[in-house]
């Protein structure tokens, strides 16, 4: 293909664009003395280009302070490079790891990733609508979704991946932990090195995690003959959780042993046994937590908990989503990843060294 010229050949003069637009392909052709679809096709990698005429544009296009516009290119190309990626305010705050990694697996990949928060778990037509008024290639959901959502994506042909969540009933590929098994593995652990008297400290009661993991933890304990497990209500948060045991705390027995559907109410609980009620961990209340966040292996707390590597599962993840990309009719992936007890000084446990 030809480069096209216009008939005028290059302007002797350059102006920049008036004060506070911004420069546009069409400016940068009208300075160069080329087509608009000439400069397009500078800024395309592989385009039939001649030398000499992509260094003109170029440079006309750094004098004018020109860049492409990368929504406007996806029109043309059908591909934005962007992905989508919805989160709640507990995940940014409490795991943010889990965005890092994602945004640096999409930047290996050569992919933008837009972020969108959502208030709660929970379907969030808002939250999706925000986020799928820009021309998305793919999303990636931290999220719980209905079915109507998944509908709404899949009708406009954008790759769905689901971290850490299911759906129970449309097929979609996910990464998840197996948060009942490994919560039931923490139940197991607790109830063998004696303790007897539970408490649970759940999150928002709607969110999926939180149920499931709560569930996992009470059901192995009903195996063993433990039919009732108090489960208190929190928002995820450190001072959810430290507030919310100390008002259970004052309505009657304590428990032997705590287990948290997360890691920042355990710390929340730990502070709270310690320097409230001063009791001693675990000598007096052992706590298990969930997820392993960076804050459990610190001295302070050295907390006993379930880990998930939500590095390496926000990077399954991108890589699910790549394969959808790339073959949109693939059979769909459930990725599960299993979570393992992390044994510290948090909870007194058969065979560990507790003082």
């Amino acid at each position: 293909m030809q480069d096209e010229p216009l008939a005028a050949g290059p302007t002797t003069t350059t102006k920049r664009p008036t004060a506070g637009r911004r420069a546009t392909s069409y400016d940068v052709a009208r300075a160069a003395g080329v087509a608009q679809s000439t400069v397009s096709r500078c800024f395309q990698d592989f385009s039939a280009i001649s030398p000499a005429t992509r260094d003109l544009v170029l440079r006309t296009a750094r004098r004018l302070g020109y860049t492409p516009n990368a929504l406007a290119r996806s029109l043309i190309t059908r591909r934005s490079n962007m992905v989508g990626v919805i989160a709640t305010g507990y995940t940014l705050r409490g795991n943010p790891d889990v965005i890092y990694a994602i945004g640096e697996a999409l930047a290996a990949a050569g992919k933008r990733l837009l972020l969108v928060t959502a208030e709660r778990d929970l379907p969030d037509a808002e939250a999706l609508h925000d986020v799928l008024e820009f021309p998305l290639d793919g999303l990636i959901s931290c999220i719980q979704l209905g079915d109507d959502e998944i509908r709404w994506i899949r009708d406009r042909h954008i790759a769905l991946v689901l971290y850490n969540r299911t759906s129970p009933t449309i097929p979609i590929d996910t990464v998840a932990a197996n948060h009942s098994v490994a919560a039931g593995i923490a139940a197991e652990a607790l109830h063998a090195a004696g303790h007897r008297r539970f408490l649970c400290v759940g999150g928002p009661p709607d969110a999926p995690v939180s149920r499931d993991r709560v569930a996992g933890f009470t059901d192995r304990l009903a195996a063993f003959g433990i039919r009732h497990t108090p489960v208190i209500a929190t928002d995820f948060s450190y001072a959810s959780g430290h507030d919310g045991f100390l008002a259970w705390a004052k309505g009657g027995k304590l428990p032997d042993a705590v287990f948290c559907a997360n890691d920042q109410t355990a710390l929340g609980v730990i502070d709270a046994c310690r320097f409230t009620l001063g009791l001693a961990i675990p000598r007096d209340i052992s706590v298990i937590g969930f997820d392993d966040v960076t804050e459990a292996a610190r001295p302070s707390y050295l907390l006993t908990t379930m880990h998930q590597d939500s590095v390496d599962m926000a990077r399954k993840a991108v890589d699910l989503l790549l394969q959808r990309l790339a073959a949109p009719d693939r059979p769909v992936v459930h990725v599960e990843v299993a979570a393992g007890l992390v044994v510290r000084d948090s909870a007194r446990l058969a065979g560990a060294n507790s003082a």
